[in-house]
């Protein structure tokens, strides 16, 4: 095998709902990346942890980054730390924390690429307060095989820059990042889970809420236990064992987490779940020390919900909503899942803050974020789903919904008619291809 070694690999979007075999590169150099035709569509792909499938499609080489994983530049001075693309937000935090630095914003996944939290442009635990990756970002490097390699920021090439944040990797292969850390408050995080009664409950709390983390969980089940849930406060804190002696956890890919042949999740058992998390919350008491890892990733730490989802996998939504409609959305969205019975179990709330102009969310709102598990009735409820959020002028979030049609998106996304104009001018021959790119027209 030549060109970093070539071959055909199956790709599955890590909600399990999307699979396809298409050509793969794994390249461990750069002269790997120059090395095929020049006119050959092709993706980047990083740790694989995107609900859409946003780094593999029918007609693209696959080029894995993972190999580029090496630190290469550290000021010590300003923060200012510059990594390959493919090294994984856990490398970061163990080599960090130890000295007393922290990355802001976390998406929900440890061995998430830095080249992929650029690429969808991701949020943490307080995207209000602390914003989303491109506001932490100073600078990077693309590849494209028709230009080369180019050098951007928001002051250097800023078109370029702000369509590579939140582009999806349309633009080239990113090879170089340089980030922004921020000195480590405290080693802990104390994180308060407060009962919440409804949704609207919680996005009120949000609105007024000046916490480190924070962000909501419902039992999204239709029934008279709709909307009940906890909402999750944190500040940072002191704690006898240092945060760096807790950074492990047992990783989970897309294909360890279809493992079970079938959903243990159904109206029932999501109910019961539900339950008792609500009653192990009341239990816990109102504040306990948490370590990072937990705190930033309470999903690598408990990897059974995922799981549970079994191979057929789930359905996951996101929509960013504004504080002048986010009421009136809570409430229709109560009403079209008990009206329908869809197959819903859970909802989370975020305030948010994003500043991009490329394909990710933009403004300021709240964040809502729904999880359900698949049977007869879950297209029909997306496809509702999808007129409520036209209704209400919610901004759907690509990475994290596997079949959103182009068509909503084109209605809701408000830099993706600019962002498509400007990409066909940057790049006429659209060699930077996906399933999502395809499914949205921008061909």
């Amino acid at each position: 095998m030549t060109n970093g070694l070539l071959r055909q690999s199956r790709f599955t979007t890590f909600d399990g709902t999307l699979s396809l075999v298409t050509d793969h590169q794994r390249p461990d150099r750069y002269s790997h990346l120059e090395s095929l035709e020049y006119d050959r569509p092709r993706i980047a792909r990083g740790g694989g942890y995107a609900y859409s499938a946003s780094s593999f499609g029918a007609d693209s080489l696959v080029q894995e980054m993972t190999c580029f994983n090496r630190f290469l530049k550290f000021d010590p001075e300003t923060l200012v730390l510059t990594v390959e693309a493919g090294v994984r937000l856990i490398d970061i935090m163990t080599w960090a924390i130890p000295r007393h630095m922290h990355l802001p914003v976390l998406p929900g996944y440890p061995l998430v690429t830095v080249g992929g939290c650029v690429a969808a442009d991701v949020h943490g635990k307080n995207p209000f307060k602390d914003g989303t990756f491109a506001d932490w970002v100073k600078g990077l490097t693309l590849y494209h095989p028709q230009k080369g390699y180019q050098v951007c920021s928001a002051m250097k090439s800023p078109e370029l820059f702000g369509m590579t944040c939140g582009g999806f990797g349309m633009t080239g292969i990113i090879t170089e990042v340089t980030l922004q850390l921020a000195k480590l408050p405290a080693p802990a995080l104390a994180v308060t889970g407060a009962s919440l009664h409804s949704l609207q409950e919680a996005s009120r709390t949000l609105l007024s809420c000046e916490a480190d983390i924070a962000y909501s969980w419902h039992d999204a089940c239709p029934g008279p236990g709709f909307g009940k849930g906890i909402m999750y406060t944190g500040h940072w804190a002191q704690q006898e064992k240092g945060a760096a002696d807790s950074l492990s956890f047992t990783p989970m890919t897309a294909k360890s987490r279809a493992t079970l042949p079938f959903s243990v999740w159904n109206g029932i058992t999501a109910r019961m779940a539900n339950k008792a998390l609500l009653l192990q919350n009341d239990i816990a008491g109102a504040s306990r020390a948490t370590d990072i890892l937990k705190a930033s990733f309470p999903f690598a730490t408990n990897p059974y919900f995922h799981k549970l989802f079994g191979k057929r996998g789930l359905r996951e939504t996101q929509f960013l909503v504004s504080e002048a409609n986010i009421e009136r959305c809570l409430d229709g969205l109560k009403q079209l899942i008990n009206a329908t019975g869809a197959p819903t179990m859970m909802i989370s709330l975020k305030r948010f803050r994003g500043a991009q102009q490329s394909l990710s969310m933009t403004g300021t709102g709240i964040l809502v974020a729904l999880d359900c598990f698949r049977n007869a009735r879950t297209e029909s409820f997306m496809e509702a789903l999808d007129a409520q959020i036209l209704e209400f002028d919610a901004q759907p979030n690509l990475s994290k919904d596997s079949r959103l049609p182009g068509s909503i998106a084109k209605q809701t996304l408000p830099g993706l008619v600019k962002f498509e104009q400007t990409l066909h001018r940057y790049d006429k021959d659209r060699l930077m291809r996906s399933e999502l790119s395809d499914r949205l027209g921008l061909q």
